[in-house]
């Protein structure tokens, strides 16, 4: 029964990595700060059931296999768990034009680091090598209860999203990402007390099946088939900028030439130098420009300029 329950994770790693090439290959196309992000959210989360299958793989087969290791790579876990609902959080955080999202962003990394050296620390899990036993501690649930809590904001910050991109192209992507994340919230609330009260644990032959591979199989085959079909809009001609879409939302002369920029392609630092104002000045232009069309990144400004709506 082990060894299908590794050749089935195999089987989802395998999606995943294919996912995650495509992907890639588009993030480093478009040069998208969303989709790297993204990238690297989906790779954590690859990562963790990578270390889940070599976990099952060594219990099963190598004879070995020591407690250490096992320590060692449940470390590598902890560390993995809190690091994917960071990424998410800075995903999703990069959606939204909002001037504290950096601040934001700061703390959850400053607490996701205070949570690994509490876990990691002799007040969090300790090995008893001897009797091939993990004890936990005060860090440890406290790290729990951090986990839980910003599990639950990152859902808020997307189902937040999801409400904005509903009617747009955007909707499956994001749709698909909550559902997967969804069902690993449902996990982490049911092995909530239990990891409250859990004070030690002896190394277990094969490991628990990670129902959350399940969504995250699903969700990879989503990716394959979206990215397959994901193109780069056609540049704009400047003519495209037309009167009408200009009165229609308000656009001010400076934001007409930051527009124009960015259907040139510019960079935000690219437009600062050519216009002679601050990076901050920019990124100030484009979040107004955001809000007064109704987008949220560069491509949904240049399909809404596109469409002329």
């Amino acid at each position: 029964m082990e060894h299908l329950q590794i050749a089935y994770d195999l089987i989802v790693i395998l999606i995943g990595f294919a996912a995650l090439a495509i992907a890639g290959f588009w993030a480093v196309k478009t040069k998208e700060a969303d989709l790297r992000n993204f990238w690297i959210l989906y790779a954590l989360f690859t990562l963790i059931l990578l270390i889940a299958v070599l976990k099952k793989y060594l219990s099963v087969n190598v004879a070995e296999y020591s407690a250490r290791q096992w320590y060692f790579l449940s470390g590598v876990n902890q560390v993995l768990n809190p690091a994917v609902i960071v990424a998410v959080i800075i995903f999703f955080l990069g959606t939204y034009q909002i001037s504290s999202r950096k601040t934001i962003t700061f703390i959850f990394l400053s607490a996701m680091v205070v949570c690994i050296g509490l876990i990691l620390s002799p007040i969090g899990a300790t090995l008893d090598a001897e009797n091939s036993v993990i004890h936990f501690g005060v860090g440890f649930k406290i790290s729990v209860v951090w986990y839980l809590l910003s599990f639950t904001f990152a859902l808020a910050l997307g189902y937040g999203f999801l409400r904005r991109v509903w009617n747009t192209d955007k909707r499956s992507f994001v749709l698909g990402l909550l559902l997967f994340a969804t069902f690993g919230y449902g996990e982490t609330l049911i092995s909530f007390p239990q990891a409250l009260r859990l004070s030690s644990v002896t190394p277990t032959k094969g490991g628990d099946f990670l129902f959350s591979s399940i969504p995250y199989a699903l969700y990879g085959i989503f990716l394959i088939n979206y990215f397959l079909r994901y193109s780069i809009p056609t540049p704009l001609g400047l003519d495209q900028l037309s009167d009408s879409f200009l009165s229609k939302y308000g656009i001010t002369d400076r934001e007409r030439e930051i527009i124009l920029k960015v259907i040139e392609g510019k960079s935000n630092a690219d437009i600062a130098g050519e216009l002679v104002i601050s990076l901050a000045t920019v990124k100030t232009h484009l979040h107004n420009i955001y809000q007064k069309i109704g987008v949220d990144s560069r491509y949904d400004l240049l399909a809404r300029v596109r469409s002329g709506q």
